[in-house]
């Protein structure tokens, strides 16, 4: 392997890279603390236990697809009195992103359970991070992540706001 293609496979560049892939999806809220975003995120591919590029690839695809979804679940709730159409839109959208993070968890696990029961077989090639289905996925997740997003705050924003309770008459 050539040293620019090692450099690019470091272990430290492809967790830097996996935690700013998934620091968008902690920043939500007014505060947007990065810091607290990417602790966040360093946590939760902790958990993974990832031992080689490609499973540390899965693990950070499986957080952006489970947030995703999750995002898209919180809008379906919320949009259902206004447009059931969007509703299930945002539905259909949670599943296929489910779907997406089921796959590539079982991937993960078979990758892990082969290097638990045979160290040995664990090659530069078959560890390897992949790049183009890395961007591909996180890219589709945080785009879903985000029209979720708006789809809420364009709800939210139809909504009358609450009446305060020194304006409301005495009686």
């Amino acid at each position: 392997m050539s040293d620019t293609a090692s450099s690019i496979q470091s272990p430290e560049r492809l967790h830097a890279q996996a935690i700013a892939a998934l620091v968008p999806f902690f920043v939500d809220g007014p505060t947007r603390d990065l810091k607290a975003a990417r602790r966040v995120a360093e946590g939760l591919l902790s958990d993974y236990r990832a031992g080689t590029p490609k499973e540390l690839q899965l693990a950070t695809q499986i957080v952006a697809l489970g947030w995703a979804a999750l995002a898209c679940l919180r809008a379906a709730a919320a949009v259902k009195n206004l447009s059931i159409d969007e509703m299930l839109d945002l539905q259909d959208d949670a599943i296929l992103l489910n779907r997406l993070a089921l796959k590539a968890t079982k991937a993960l696990e078979a990758r892990q359970k082969e290097r638990a029961k045979n160290p040995r077989a664990v090659t530069l090639e078959n560890t390897k991070w992949d790049e183009g289905a890395f961007q591909l996925v996180v890219n589709q997740a945080l785009d879903r992540y985000n029209d979720a997003n708006a789809n809420l705050a364009a709800y939210m924003g139809t909504l009358e706001p609450a009446v305060s309770r020194t304006n409301l008459p005495i009686l």
